[in-house]
């Protein structure tokens, strides 16, 4: 007997070409420009912090915490996020997440209806359009250009809303273009979701890696619980592996992403909690190093990009870089599969970000500067060898 099927819009989802690359990529002689995570080991201190709750000798940091996650640990936040951000939030307004990819996930879940259409911006973080139709929501995209360095249009955003629109994603500095929001349009999009009575979902895992402008949270601008923001220790801290991040959110929402942790997860992990716990309270100086060091890469791809006349805008903070592959006539999965046969360079395809991104290949620049110039050296010169 044939057994009846699954879900079928997770049958039918596209895998993430990134992963797929992954997969495929597991020569020793192969250049890595595909994963984005920090090329840094995590600080000792923080390290040193998570083996001593680990090793405590009543067991108090290896059990189930509570659902937001612990006290010391929201209070840490709420601190961080005043000092940093301009957000006033009690330890009742965060979350504790098993990641800001799960934050995500559990935002979406709490906030969509069937039916309910988001913006999303395309190039963008392919979680959310691969999320928002598993909770019955609607996908629309909202382009960023080339042109204007993928910056957002806070016209172009207005234009796309229905009155099917419950939700608009910002994110800022952006996971694939590296733009960063000004704070005109930050302001525009929070004033655009009080008229039109929607939710901005702002995804801040980029915060501190900023080579220029400055980082700015719609959550402070937010008076009426419109605005869930949503944050990671991964990038700013290189704890990727230790998946803890954390959402801010309305009493309402709060209670109710509450509720949903219990279900999904109990709890991030307890370890980690008390690691990022410490993170927050002295690791300044570490970020400072790693983001003049993702600063450093930036120039350089920027440098050999010129050279072979490919340059064409200039990330502003996180640590990718866009390369358009247009003129060899390959589409971003094709080109990515053949870059990786024939060059031994491994990317993520454009098109795991949306329409727009799959006229491009993501770059990862938080890798050493000699596998970054060899990798950015060899696509140029594949790009050169196949124009049309």
């Amino acid at each position: 007997m044939e057994l009846k099927p699954i879900n079928t819009f997770t049958y039918n989802m596209p895998r993430s070409g990134i992963r797929r690359i992954m997969d495929n990529a597991t020569d020793r002689d192969i250049l890595h420009l595909e994963v984005g995570q920090p090329n840094f080991p995590t600080p000792p201190h923080i390290i040193q912090a998570a083996c001593e709750a680990s090793t405590d000798g009543q067991g108090r940091y290896t059990r189930y915490t509570p659902n937001m996650g612990y006290p010391s640990l929201r209070e840490a936040i709420a601190e961080k996020l005043k000092r940093e951000n301009g957000i006033n939030a009690s330890i009742h307004n965060i979350l504790v997440t098993p990641g800001a990819t799960y934050g995500i996930a559990i935002s979406l879940s709490v906030l969509l209806n069937r039916g309910d259409e988001v913006l999303i911006p395309d190039p963008g973080y392919v979680n959310f359009s691969m999320l928002v139709p598993q909770y019955g929501g609607v996908v629309l995209r909202y382009p960023t250009l080339e042109s204007q360095g993928f910056m957002p249009n806070i016209d172009t955003i207005t234009k796309r809303i229905t009155p099917r629109t419950k939700a608009i994603v910002v994110n800022s500095p952006s996971n694939p273009t590296g733009a960063v929001c000004t704070e005109e349009f930050i302001r525009d999009l929070v004033d655009i979701a009080q008229g039109n009575n929607l939710y901005i979902l702002s995804d801040e895992t980029y915060e501190h890696i900023i080579f220029e402008g400055k980082h700015i949270s719609p959550g402070r601008f937010d008076t009426d619980g419109r605005v869930v923001s949503l944050f990671s220790f991964s990038k700013s801290y290189a704890m990727t592996g230790w998946r803890v991040g954390y959402v801010v959110a309305s009493d309402t929402i709060a209670r109710v992403l509450e509720k949903q942790q219990e279900f999904y997860s109990s709890c991030a992990p307890s370890v980690s909690q008390k690691a990022a716990e410490v993170a927050l309270r002295d690791t300044d100086r570490c970020i400072k190093e790693m983001v003049e060091a993702y600063r450093g890469s930036r120039d350089l791809v920027i440098d050999i990009l010129r050279k072979h006349g490919l340059f064409s805008y200039r990330p502003r903070g996180a640590f990718y870089i866009l390369i358009n592959v247009t003129s060899t006539g390959m589409n971003s999965d094709v080109f990515a599969d053949r870059l990786l046969e024939e060059q031994r360079v491994a990317v993520a395809p454009g098109a795991t970000f949306g329409e727009i991104g799959g006229r491009y290949i993501r770059v990862c620049m938080a890798v050493s500067e000699e596998v970054l110039r060899e990798g950015v050296e060899r696509i140029c010169s594949f790009i050169e060898s196949h124009r049309r």
